[in-house]
């Protein structure tokens, strides 16, 4: 799933943002994009309606690479499928 969250974080950028592709990559810091936290949330709420997902406050950082990035949204939507240990 990395891969393709990775994707739309790029895709996001690209196209909503205006950021030129030749700028973004996996290893590029949001900070480095000067992308905020105000930008990162609306990040946020595009990649909850696209993949299903609820992102708190907090888990994207202006600090984190788009790789990171996608990771961290790959837990959550992993936690979201994992049925819960029984008791």
């Amino acid at each position: 799933m990395n891969g393709s969250v990775t994707t739309v974080i790029i895709d996001i950028l690209t196209g909503k943002f205006e950021i030129p592709a030749e700028e973004v990559s996996q290893g590029v810091v949001f900070e480095d994009l000067a992308v905020d936290s105000l930008a990162l949330l609306e990040i946020s709420l595009i990649l909850e309606k696209r993949l299903g997902v609820s992102i708190v406050e907090g888990v994207l950082t202006a600090q984190q690479t788009i790789d990171e990035a996608a990771q961290a949204v790959e837990v959550l939507g992993a936690a979201a499928v994992t049925p819960p240990a029984a008791a």
